[in-house]
Formats: C-alpha cells, sequence, structure tokens
C-alpha cells in the first residue's frame, strides 16, 4: 500500500513566538510540526525564525524589525513562549501547580510548575529537569539588572541550560 504525502511529510505549520536571550526580547514565527514542546526539545541545536523583530533589554543590544529569516541555536536562548495559548495535549493528566522560580545569570522567571497529581513531589526537579526545556505557567520575567524590564505571561518554556537555581515553593 504506498504511503500518503501526510505519512512523510507531517502537517508543518508557522507559529508567532517570543524569544528571550540575554540581551533580546525577540519575537518571529518558528515552524513547529507538532507543539513547540517537542519542537523545542527535539536534538536539533538549531530553530528557524522568520519575520523576526527584537527589543534591546540591555544597553547596546540591537532592535531589529522584520528581518525576513534567522537561524537561532537552542543552547542560547533563555525561553521561549507562542504568542496564541496553545490546546492542551490530548492527554493532558488532571495537575496541581507548585511555585517555581528559576534563576539564570541575566533573567528570572517565576510562576508555577504544573505536575500530574499523582506525581509525588520528591519527583517534580526530576521531572522539570528531564527535557532541555520545561514550562513554566502564570510567569513573570524579570531582567537582572535593568530598572523596569519585568512583564507577564502565561506561559516560557525555560532553557534548564541557563538554570543557576530552581527554586519549589
Amino acid at each position: 500500500m504506498p504511503q500518503t504525502s501526510g505519512a512523510i511529510n507531517p502537517t508543518v505549520a508557522w507559529t508567532k513566538v517570543e524569544v528571550l536571550t540575554a540581551y533580546q526580547r525577540l519575537t518571529g514565527e518558528i515552524q513547529m510540526r507538532v507543539r513547540l514542546r517537542e519542537t523545542i526539545n527535539d536534538p536539533e541545536p538549531y530553530f528557524h525564525l522568520r519575520n523576526v523583530s527584537a527589543e534591546p533589554l540591555l544597553p547596546g543590544a540591537v532592535a531589529l524589525n522584520g528581518v525576513p529569516e534567522g537561524l537561532f541555536s537552542k543552547a542560547l536562548i533563555g525561553g521561549i513562549r507562542t504568542i496564541e495559548p496553545e490546546p492542551p495535549p490530548p492527554d493532558q493528566l488532571e495537575v496541581k501547580r507548585r511555585y517555581a522560580m528559576v534563576q539564570a545569570g541575566s533573567f528570572m522567571v517565576a510562576g508555577a510548575a504544573e505536575f500530574a497529581k499523582a506525581l509525588e513531589p520528591t519527583m517534580h526537579s526530576e521531572v522539570l529537569l528531564k527535557n532541555p526545556f520545561f514550562s513554566l505557567v502564570d510567569v513573570t520575567v524579570t531582567i537582572i539588572g535593568v530598572a523596569g524590564k519585568s512583564w507577564s505571561q502565561p506561559i516560557m518554556w525555560v532553557n534548564r541550560a541557563h538554570m543557576l537555581a530552581l527554586y519549589l515553593g
């Protein structure tokens, strides 16, 4: 039986995202096959953005507006989120929330981590740090050392490689 093109080429869509780096807050469109979680945690070290704009967070950082294409190293971004909320996954379990704050070298992300209700609290850190990026919800992002540079987001996928500390309440 011949394969259909859908089986060979899964659906790919461009989705608008916001990306946090050490010195810029970028917006653009990322190409995703499934969900952001799978795209950002796959083993590919880079991702493409199109229609890239950047707001400088630190003095000397460059503002960008509508750059057609960019290639970014996953290792060097601090966090990423979709602008439009993604629908919950079909296999979503009942969850409980726990306060979580990630301290990085140049930013902090404070919010809540969501865990399956059946998961023991002693396993929370291990579950969060299992993948290169983990999500926090209802977050406040604060840029360290820059007065007035903080904002709230419904969700952020945080890069564990930037983590100096993870605090769980």
